[in-house]
This record gives structure tokens, C-alpha cells and sequence, in this order.
């Protein structure tokens, strides 16, 4: 049984309106805009991704100032 809230997703790119049963979006990540030639992709996740890249240099950095610190202890 399906809800009857619906949600509507107009799109950026090419003005189409793209309407959906709320429990079709519930749990998708990505919503594909059906508008003809439009390739533009909604994000549903609103912001729970985690950057790879910042998350991978601030690991790095952690890594260096304890590789640092172990080798300044050890040179005393």
C-alpha cells in the first residue's frame, strides 16, 4: 500500500516536474530527471555522503603528525 503523499521535483536544468510517490523515494540515494535530452541527477541523501577526499587528507594528516611526534620523541 502506498502513501498518498507525493513529492514534487522540479528540475534545475530543464523545468520538468517530476512527481513521485514519497515511499518510491523514501531510502533511493539519486532521483533521474525524465525530461527528454535532461541527464541531471537529484540528491536525496541531502548531505549524509562523506567528502572521500577531505576525510582521506585529514587521515594523511593525522598520520604525519603522529609519525612526526613518534620521531621527535625518539631522537631525544
Amino acid at each position: 500500500m502506498q502513501s498518498a503523499a507525493r513529492i514534487l521535483l522540479i528540475c534545475p536544468d530543464c523545468g520538468e516536474e517530476n512527481s513521485e510517490y514519497a515511499d518510491v523515494l523514501h531510502g533511493l540515494g539519486t532521483y533521474y530527471c525524465r525530461g527528454d535530452t535532461c541527464d541531471y541527477i537529484f540528491d536525496l541523501d541531502g548531505g549524509q555522503r562523506r567528502d572521500f577526499g577531505k576525510s582521506f587528507v585529514a587521515a594523511c594528516r593525522r598520520f604525519y603528525a603522529a609519525f612526526y611526534a613518534m620521531r621527535g620523541q625518539g631522537a631525544r
